[in-house]
């Protein structure tokens, strides 16, 4: 050798030292305790060799991200600043932190979407177990058969078909680890328990699986969750591994066998073409194939999944998609929102998914928050507002470090601008809320996108009948109507519940989107007429079922649905234009919603604001049903204008040949006449009504005779016959097929057994009917049997039992606008517990309430009266006695309720 070429050499090989050194040292610096090989799920990693393998095949793999890697893995379980993760891989350089996330995003695409935890704003954890490896096994050759490529920055897996080859007679095959490019340790999932379960058992029996729901679910977290369950199980499944195949980066549908066969590491020969390379790799494989993200490629994708179900039948496959992909064999998994409390205010409630959910990411991004008694009802509120959905969750809980709790509740009507900033690792479209949904819409054709808009004036669920009422104009008819819904149900844009007839409903959230993109068409006054339109057509129909004793329990069950419906309605009709006839038509027609839902304080509320449209030239009838209406959902108020609406009702159906209708308003008098008329004004409705009774009209109309007989009677002190009236009452309704009324009738009963001093029968028929009307459903409505339990429980000396029926008998009570009949035994519940200056103001209050409402005299509870007046003589001297009085007289409604209920 010259000495010319030695030397050369020499420099050579100093060089090569200098650059080996080079490269240890930074590599122990990297790794900090990381010298050795090390294994984690299928990858090895020699950090001296700069090799990484996955299933002992090499993957290529950029430099910095390789050092990125060798730092975190070095540091697994601990988080690793962006600052040190800099200064180490970057040492001495200065350069942007989006230089870190390109080779953080290109690892988490190698590694699987869990293998890397980011924490916002601070950096990055290794979220995978680590244990040490001896020695990394030298590659083996490629099989000669199939190929695998090597994609930069996309995992090479295993060769389909080498486990195939290596489980025939090998017991280890069964519980090897399966082959995947997904990670097992995965993230904690909240209230999800029973949706792996239902997966699982899908997955075990059919070929087809899809993942469906709206977006920001988390179907792609629960398909993590599954495949991850799966992967950890072994290899006996699936054998020739489970692949995860992401195509939300894809626009083009053509490109989707070209995604599928670089996951799965098919080399594609001139020969054949890509999806039949596909098909004969897998002919003989048993494989579990993830496909996520495709609902804008659903054709290709179907088409492909059709294909692989024929040829590879040992090949099952689980789709994640906003649609699903209607091919033979699929099995639908519809994925709700997470599971929201019944309750705000106890311990279910902090173990309900949604609330969870929102407390581990509200912890995660700050240490000083806590789920405490104190904010548990608003974070309730928060998760109940966002429907449950996860991803509007986990954005409103990264919000609490700015805004807290009650600020975060108090500005969740500007949602789409307060849920922003999602974390940098997920989907761009899953970055806000308004992001997520923007991209459902634009995968809608013109005609679904302006159906979808028009459906957003529905509050609550809807039937297909105001669906198509509404969204109709000259380009789609019912017909099409019904198609557009259809397409919007598969594209998990509306939800259709229900069995055997659905309703549709949309989230809250989407239809706050769907009323913006309705602003922005100009279409939102005319949407909101029809929407009124519409819903009135329905009460008109539900009213038509009420007409016959066999259609009230029917009726009602459509009704109750429709609540939402109407509170919209009737807030736009209050004060739109040009609606008089409307606004009334649909105040006359809700008594049935009202009624089934027992909210008749409410619709009274609602009904009498809508009055000031009345006019001359509306129909005599319309306006007669509109006053005998507001009559029905005040007749247990302590309102004046409800008997005032009785009467006004009686008058006009005078006029009209509608005997059933003026037999109804008569009765209806008299049942209100027992607060604001005489006994003789009383009774001469009664007789009236008696003189229109006809015996072919339906049975429950002699029940309505008997009600007001019985308060009629009482109204006399005659509690025998009053007695008598509501056991008729109770009798007629049940032999109609109406237990529910029978048992409410019984409310009369329990009334004229305590006013006869016979309060064991009065308690022992309070429980009965209450125990009955629970296993019926009606439970909403026994608060007047709760009130004759509280009167019998007092006067036998159980303050505890009446403690508790009071508490009860108000809140039901306070729905009817009948509360105030509770105010006295609650002062006398006061005054026997020791507490005679309270019941003495609490008197005062009921005194001058009564004074307001135009009742001029105390009936009913009669008892309850002479004793609280006898006994708080007894203790205190007349001139104390009404000086508080006085004051409870001068106590405004919340101050005298809180005083009334501290007694329970």
């Amino acid at each position: 050798m010259h000495g010319r070429d030695a030397g050369r050499l020499d420099s050579i090989r100093l060089v090569d030292i200098f650059i080996r050194g080079s490269i240890l040292l930074a590599v122990t610096t990297a790794a900090g305790s990381l010298p050795t090989p090390c294994r984690f799920g299928r990858f090895v990693l020699d950090p001296a060799e700069r090799l990484l393998l996955a299933d002992g095949q090499p993957v290529t793999l950029g430099a910095r991200a390789f050092d990125v890697l060798v730092a975190l893995v070095g540091e697994a379980g601990r988080l690793v600043s962006k600052r040190e993760l800099l200064d180490r891989v970057w040492s001495g350089l200065v350069v942007e932190e989006n230089n870190l996330q390109v080779q953080v995003s290109a690892l988490r695409k190698l590694l699987g979407p869990a293998a890397l935890a980011t924490i916002p704003g601070r950096g990055y954890r290794f979220e995978l177990p680590v244990e040490s490896a001896a020695k990394a096994p030298a590659p083996p050759a490629a099989p000669a058969v199939v190929a695998a490529t090597s994609v930069p920055g996309l995992l090479t897996p295993a060769i389909p078909g080498a486990a195939a080859a290596d489980r025939e007679g090998s017991d280890a095959a069964q519980t090897s680890p399966v082959p995947t490019n997904v990670p097992v340790r995965q993230s904690t999932l909240y209230g999800r328990t029973q949706d792996l379960e239902a997966l699982g058992a899908l997955l075990a029996a059919h070929p087809v699986v899809t993942i469906t729901g709206p977006g920001g679910m988390g179907k792609t977290r629960l398909a993590l969750a599954v495949v991850a369950r799966l992967a950890a199980g072994g290899a006996q499944d699936y054998p020739d591994g489970v692949w995860w195949v992401e195509l939300a980066s894809l626009s083009d549908g053509d490109l989707v066998p070209a995604t599928i066969a670089r996951v799965l590491g098919v080399h594609v020969g001139q020969e054949r073409s890509l999806v039949e390379a596909l098909v004969a790799v897998l002919a003989l494989q048993r494989i579990l194939l993830v496909i996520d993200n495709c609902e804008h490629l659903t054709e290709a994708v179907a088409a492909l999944v059709d294909r692989l179900r024929t040829s590879a039948p040992g090949v099952r496959i689980l789709v994640t998609s906003q649609e699903t992909l209607k091919v033979p064999d699929e099995r639908v998994h519809r994925l709700g929102a997470l599971a929201l409390p019944a309750v705000a205010a106890s311990d279910e409630a902090k173990r309900s998914g949604a609330v969870e959910l929102f407390a581990a990411r509200a912890e995660a991004v700050d240490s000083h928050f806590a789920l405490t008694p104190a904010n548990l009802q608003q974070v309730v509120e928060i998760c109940r507002r966002l429907d449950g959905i996860p991803l509007a969750i986990e954005l409103a809980a990264a919000r609490i470090p700015l805004l807290g709790v009650e600020g975060l509740r108090t500005r969740l009507d500007h949602r789409f601008a307060v849920l922003t900033a999602g974390a940098r690792v997920v989907l761009r479209r899953h970055q806000t809320l308004r992001a997520t949904l923007e991209w459902s819409h634009s995968l809608l054709t013109a005609e679904e996108q302006r159906v979808f808009r028009r459906l957003g004036v529905f509050a609550g669920s809807f039937t297909l009948e105001a669906a198509q009422h509404v969204v109709r104009d000259d380009g789609i008819d019912g017909w099409a109507a019904l198609d557009h819904l259809g397409a919007l149900v598969d594209k998990s844009l509306v939800l259709a519940e229900g069995d055997p007839i659905p309703r549709y409903r949309l989230l809250e959230t989407t239809r706050a989107y769907a009323l913006e993109r309705l602003g922005e068409a100009e279409e939102t006054p005319v949407m909101l007429r029809r929407h009124a339109e519409a819903l009135r057509e329905g009460l008109t129909a539900i009213a038509r079922e009420t007409a016959t004793d066999s259609g009230w329990r029917s009726a009602y069950a459509h009704a109750a649905p429709e609540l939402d419906n109407l509170r919209a309605a009737l807030a736009w009709a209050a004060q739109a234009d040009g609606c008089r006839e409307l606004a009334i038509g649909l105040v006359a027609d809700s008594l049935p919603v009202w009624s089934a839902t027992f909210q008749m304080q409410e619709g009274f509320t609602r009904g009498a604001s809508v009055a000031t449209q009345l006019h001359d030239e509306l129909p005599t009838s319309l306006v007669a049903r509109f006053w005998a209406t507001l009559a029905s959902l005040g007749l247990y108020s302590v309102r004046r204008d409800a008997y005032d609406a009785a009467a006004r009702s009686v008058v006009l159906y005078r006029t009209l040949d509608e005997p059933k209708k003026l037999y109804s308003a008569l009765l209806h008098a008299a049942v209100l006449g027992y607060r604001f008329a005489t006994a003789e004004e009383v009774g001469h409705y009664i007789a009236e009504a008696e003189a229109l009774l006809r015996p072919e009209w339906p049975p429950m109309g002699r029940a309505r005779l008997e009600f007001a007989r019985s308060r009629w009677f009482d109204l006399q002190g005659r509690y025998e016959e009053s007695l008598a009236a509501a056991q008729r009452q109770a009798d007629v309704c049940l032999a109609s097929g109406n237990e529910d009324g029978s048992h409410y009738a019984m409310s009369n009963a329990v009334g004229a057994l305590n006013r006869l001093g016979r309060y064991q029968d009065a308690l022992a028929q309070a429980r009965t009917s209450i125990a009955r009307l629970e296993v019926l459903g009606g439970a909403s409505g026994a608060g007047h049997l709760w009130m004759g339990a509280m009167v019998a429980e007092l006067l036998l000396g159980d303050l505890d039992a009446a403690r508790a029926s009071g508490r009860a008998a108000y809140a039901l009570l306070l729905r009817e606008g009948d509360e105030l009949r509770t105010l006295r035994p609650l002062a006398l519940l006061l005054l026997r517990s020791g507490r005679p200056v309270d019941a003495a103001r609490l008197v005062g209050y009921a005194d001058a309430l009564e004074r307001r409402a135009g009742i001029g005299r105390t009936h009913g509870n009669s008892t309850v009266w002479k004793l609280l007046h006898a006994e708080l003589a007894a203790v205190l001297d007349g001139d104390e006695i009404a000086r508080l009085a006085a004051e409870g007289a001068a106590l405004g409604e919340a101050d005298a309720m809180r005083l009334a209920l501290e007694a329970t």
